[in-house]
């Protein structure tokens, strides 16, 4: 990454940066420090001067790199729609489409976001500049942030002016840039174990810090509360920091489709989550009443109801994931018996129903119903695609009736489809052991919170038991070697608690970060790991009772 593509990403020179940008950002960085050392001089000393001090690094450090994360960002999401853009310019170009007309047809798709504007550039060189495309390609390379797509526009430059045949220059390149995705993908699921030992490291070490500022009050005096508050802040703040890092490291692959249309399963879906709040209040009114269950037990239970919108999201997402490992068969055998027949696609989907494709089977008659009853083709292909419920099917499903609207040859069409939307599900098949693999680390790590820290609160409480009841020597009180008076157990007891509940909240929208499911999907980790937070925090303070002679 470089500053001049990113400046000229930004469309700014680096003078109008640093004037409109920059300089504001850092100026208002010092003149804020100086103001909190000028307002509040007693409130940082000693090692507290430093935040005021560090208030102006940030901002600088902020506005050197912020050009570079724009950049890496449009660089990122260029790159995880590189696989769909290949494969349509391989499936256009079989109609025998013009080169320029290839251009204009894949820069009008609007799910391609930065890429379409990229290769809108290239369109509009080549219409109002006058360029040659390969001029065009290479003019856009030099300054396009994706170093996969750099490449390609050089590749497609030198196969132009050298005289290569379009329609066979993009099919050599599916396998090379999906080679390229591939690596791409595999790259970010090494760095997904990277950042699993990373968040152990990091969560061992915020264990460690909340069991010290649980015990030193009763050395040092200090505020017990106060320790706490701060703890609890600086562990969910963490968990936040490494949850937006997953984020900005995980290939952007969804499951799920973004389709606009309410299907059977979107309904299935939105109908649970009232039910799973109903079922919330009233166990929670249950709770109330009864009153003599443990608070971390009952807060458990209060949110155990919401395991059903995640056990619906879990049914659904499951089942599309089904239909996406049948489609590549299913366009497969479709182009190849739409092939057979003159292109006529309807004849196709007609002889194709005889066969099985698992979950896949119901959609593919209801399309075929679509057809025939004369509907849009591309309405009926499009509600299809979202009842299906996938992405990827919604994506490539798209590609295909577009390629053979233009006169396309549906049996190269359907098998470049095919092997191309193979080879992504065999990624996400590395992704899900991925993400399986984390699940099990994140429950056994809130496991061993929970234990650690609800220790620390059972030493302090015997602690305080023992030494209130000891009498002193006259002259001599029991803060000149210990403090009893921390605080409120109790209160400790819930911040400890909070602490788990969010930690567990974070743990569980970072396995669904990881898997690429949806959010909703993650309310069932959620709850699993809250009743290991109680679970624990129960058998802890009995353990701990028990040892010492309290129970």
């Amino acid at each position: 990454m470089s500053y001049e593509k990113a400046f000229k990403n930004l469309g700014m020179e680096p003078k109008d940066y640093a004037r409109k940008f920059a300089i504001p950002i850092i100026a208002f960085g010092f003149i804020f420090s100086i103001l909190l050392f000028a307002v509040l001089p007693t409130l940082f000393t000693g090692t507290t001067k430093l935040v005021p001090v560090l208030i102006p690094i940030v901002c600088v450090a902020f506005a050197l790199s912020y050009p570079l994360s724009i950049l890496a960002g449009k660089a990122s999401r260029i790159d995880n729609n590189m696989h769909y853009y290949i494969t349509q310019m391989g499936s256009i170009a079989t109609a025998e489409t013009p080169r320029i007309d290839i251009i204009r047809i894949v820069s009008e798709n609007e799910d391609y976001q930065e890429l379409a504007e990229e290769t809108r550039k290239i369109y509009d060189l080549v219409t109002v500049w006058h360029l040659s495309l390969a001029d065009a390609c290479r003019f856009t390379s030099k300054r396009t942030p994706s170093i996969i797509f750099e490449d390609f526009l050089d590749r497609f430059a030198h196969a132009l002016q050298s005289g290569e045949d379009v329609k066979t220059f993009l099919f050599a390149e599916q396998n090379v840039v999906m080679n390229e995705y591939e690596a791409m993908y595999n790259g970010a699921l090494y760095t997904v174990e990277v950042i699993k030992e990373l968040f152990v490291s990091l969560i061992m070490s915020l264990i460690f810090m909340a069991s010290f500022a649980v015990i030193m009050p009763v050395i040092t005096g200090m505020n017990a509360e106060l320790l706490m508050g701060v703890v609890v802040l600086i562990f969910l703040v963490t968990d936040l920091v490494m949850l937006m890092f997953t984020k900005s490291k995980i290939p952007k692959d969804p499951a799920w489709s973004h389709s606009k249309n309410v299907t059977e399963n979107k309904l299935k879906l939105y109908r649970s989550i009232p039910i799973s709040i109903a079922g919330c209040i009233v166990v929670l009114i249950i709770v109330l009443l009864y009153g003599k269950i443990e608070t971390s037990i009952a807060v458990a239970m209060v949110l155990t109801p919401l395991m059903y919108t995640g056990h619906v999201s879990r049914q659904i997402e499951k089942a599309i994931r089904r239909k996406d490992e049948n489609f590549p068969a299913f366009i497969r055998s479709l182009g190849s018996s739409a092939g057979a027949r003159g292109g006529v696609i309807d004849d196709a989907l007609k002889a194709l129903r005889a066969h099985d494709f698992g979950p896949l089977t119901k959609d593919v008659n209801n399309l075929y119903k679509m057809l025939v009853t004369r509907i849009n083709k591309f309405s009926s292909w499009e509600y299809f695609a979202a009842n299906t419920g996938s992405n990827l099917i919604q994506r490539f499903s798209g590609m295909f009736v577009q390629a053979t609207n233009l006169g396309g040859q549906p049996e190269v069409i359907g098998d470049i489809i095919a092997t191309n939307f193979h080879r992504i599900v065999t990624l996400r098949k590395k992704r899900s052991q991925s993400s399986g693999s984390l699940v099990g680390v994140l429950y056994g790590l809130t496991g061993g919170i929970g234990f650690t820290m609800y220790i620390s609160l059972g030493v302090v409480g015997l602690m305080q038991e023992m030494f209130t009841s000891v009498e002193m020597p006259a002259g001599m009180s029991m803060g000149m070697i210990l403090y009893t008076n921390v605080g409120s157990i109790d209160t400790l007891s819930n911040m400890v608690l909070a602490i788990m509940v969010g930690h567990s909240l974070m743990s569980a929208l970072l396995i669904r970060i990881v898997d690429g499911g949806h959010m909703l999907s993650a309310t069932t980790d959620f709850v699993i790991m809250v009743w290991i937070s109680g679970a624990s925090a129960v058998v802890t303070m009995a353990g701990v009772s028990s040892l010492l002679g309290l129970a």
